[in-house]
């Protein structure tokens, strides 16, 4: 990603790559989750889209060439994204187990990497008894790869079964239940304590009960009982207890501080002991594919800075707020994952029923329903909305009624009469509907657009055909423009929330001549505010009342639309649109 942003900037860049295909970390996902072809396909695409030279089988410190070689060939700053190539070895209480170099003892790293290079045999593992030691995802990776082999597998980890607990395994519930599915036996709460092998072979391993994963502290210090002991007979032994850097090239660059640790500033990437160089991913801080995808924009940003002369770290530093834990009941669950019965996947094809167009889409949107506003902004970024809205509260205005709270979907209201009310701005998205509900008149949004939404009232009015239908469109829905042509009509104004249309836009409408005023929000069930649907019908069922008065009730409209749904809003609106055209012919007579 750091190549790709750079060149996307202008600048000539080149990849080094000590294998003999890019990919890294990403061809060690087994191909029964991420298909071969499609790395292919992704990595080729990026390449050719920014003409990104690549340099396979390139070696860099050791007997290779060095940063300082590269510089002096007119390379003017150099990303190291090394990974974590290497297996960490078996330890026992700080020390290291004994005789892992016995023959069927490996890293189930290195079996990742020979399946899909296609280069493992699978009568090393056909009707086997193979020991799996570890309790990360990458381990059941390990354990449910050499069952497609035919291997009978046991998966040994320190961590206790109960997930909710402080020493609970680290692997995700779908892991642990696929596996247990394809027949992967799981022992709990055991460490290894020793190896021991017959005539140079692999035989048993002997594991000590694990009382405790962490220290009080938080930090990793497993603890064992002794006089505890299981004993596991296997005919290979896959050690997959996690991955280190590879320091030989960090300690030659002298890229090591204290304590043996890279020594990288925390927002530009660069080291600090050798300007130029700058360093991330899972060499950095072991992640997510994502994470190290954002290492890699990150460090492209702050090298397009270094070498234009500019401060690397003004504007960058992020703010961010803490908030309690959200309520998972407040939030639409993922789309559950669909596998294929065990008996079916038990080799290398995708085992999992893949997401629809629809599904991927509805997962981006989950995505922007958590954490604090204050400290996402996405909505701001994708040009939603301005800015954050603030609230502005005025206390004296105030009738102590608790509207406010009781509308409130986010729990950002607290309601204490006759003291008024508190806000936590760390819990509120902004969606308007404390000031809607406000009788008072005491809330008023910040950064809102309400003047922007009045102009916009005059824009659309100036520029349709009578009789105009003016739509309040609720931006969540993710509709595409109207054809004007055949909307001649109509004018359209995106809105945050259906919740923040506020009477006066409606009356402003109505006024300046539009023959009918169309709401239309997002299903209830699928409001990215939660109660944004729900409140803004309400608000217009109660602006209808009042109008009935005078006989205008029956030019507003609300629908709700589902998202990317054209179809459905086309087939509202000329509802609505026949509506107001047979008021308009009684009214003409």
């Amino acid at each position: 990603m750091c190549a790709y942003e750079l060149s996307k900037m202008g600048y000539r860049v080149t990849i080094l790559e000590r294998s003999h295909e890019l990919g890294g970390a990403l061809r060690l996902i087994p191909r029964y989750r991420i298909p071969r072809g499609v790395v292919d396909s992704v990595i080729s695409s990026l390449l050719r889209i920014a003409h990104i030279e690549v340099r396979l089988n390139a070696e860099i410190g050791g007997v290779g060439k060095k940063i300082d070689d590269l510089k002096k060939e007119g390379y003017q700053a150099v990303f190291l994204a090394t990974g974590t190539p290497v297996g960490r070895p078996l330890t026992i209480e700080g020390k290291p187990v004994e005789n892992v170099y016995l023959d069927g003892v490996t890293f189930g790293l290195s079996l990742l990497y020979e399946v899909n290079q296609g280069i493992a045999s699978p009568e090393l593992y056909r009707n086997k008894k193979v020991i799996v030691v570890g309790g990360g995802n990458v381990a059941f990776d390990v354990a449910r790869t050499v069952r497609r082999l035919g291997g009978e597998v046991t998966l040994v980890c320190l961590e206790s079964e109960n997930k909710s607990s402080r020493d609970g395994i680290p692997a995700d519930e779908d892991e642990i239940e696929g596996a247990t599915q394809e027949g992967v036996r799981i022992v709990y709460s055991r460490g290894v304590a020793e190896i021991i092998g017959e005539s140079g072979k692999f035989r048993k391993i002997k594991c000590p009960r694990c009382t405790s994963v962490f220290d009080k502290n938080g930090g990793f210090n497993p603890r064992f009982d002794h006089d505890d002991v299981l004993y596991l007979e296997g005919d290979l032994l896959l050690v997959t207890t996690g991955q280190e850097q590879d320091r030989a090239i960090y300690e030659q660059e002298g890229l090591l501080g204290k304590g043996g640790k890279l020594a990288v500033d925390e927002i530009t990437l660069m080291s600090t002991l050798k300007e130029g160089v700058f360093i991330g991913g899972d060499v950095r801080k072991i992640g997510f594919a994502a994470e190290a995808m954002r290492d890699g924009l990150n460090a492209a940003e702050s090298i397009d800075r270094y070498i234009r002369g500019e401060n690397q770290k003004k504007g960058r530093k992020k703010e961010y707020q803490d908030a309690p834990i959200l309520g998972n009941a407040k939030y639409k669950p993922q789309p559950p994952l669909v596998l294929f019965p065990a008996e079916k996947r038990l080799n290398f094809e995708p085992f999992e029923k893949s997401f629809t167009l629809e599904q991927v889409v509805e997962e981006a949107r989950r995505c922007l329903c958590c954490g604090p506003c204050k400290s996402c902004k996405g909505c701001v970024a994708a040009g939603l909305q301005p800015g954050v809205p603030g609230i502005t509260y005025d206390e004296e205005l105030c009738i102590n009624c608790g509207d406010c709270a009781f509308y409130c979907p986010c729990d950002a209201i607290s309601f204490q009469s006759p003291h008024g009310v508190s806000f936590d701005m760390t819990l509120c998205r902004g969606c308007g509907l404390c000031a809607a509900v406000c009788p008072a008149m005491a809330i008023e949004l910040e950064n809102w657009e309400s003047a922007r939404i009045s102009g916009s009232i005059t824009e659309a009015v100036s520029e349709m055909t009578r009789p105009g239908i003016l739509v309040f469109l609720c931006q969540w829905t993710v509709l595409p423009p109207l054809d004007k042509k055949t909307n001649h009509n109509v004018g359209v104004i995106d809105v945050p929330c259906a919740a923040r249309v506020e009477s006066i836009h409606i009356l402003e409408a109505l006024q300046q001549g539009v023959g009918g005023v169309l709401i239309a929000a997002c299903p209830e069930e699928d409001c990215h505010r939660q109660t944004g649907s729900r409140e803004a019908k309400r608000s217009i069922a109660a602006l209808k009342k009042r109008l009935s008065q005078i006989g205008l009730q029956d030019r507003i409209g609300f629908c709700t639309v589902n998202p990317r749904n054209q179809e459905e809003f086309g087939q509202e609106l000329e509802g609505f649109s026949r509506k107001i055209e047979s008021i308009e012919s009684k009214e003409s007579k």
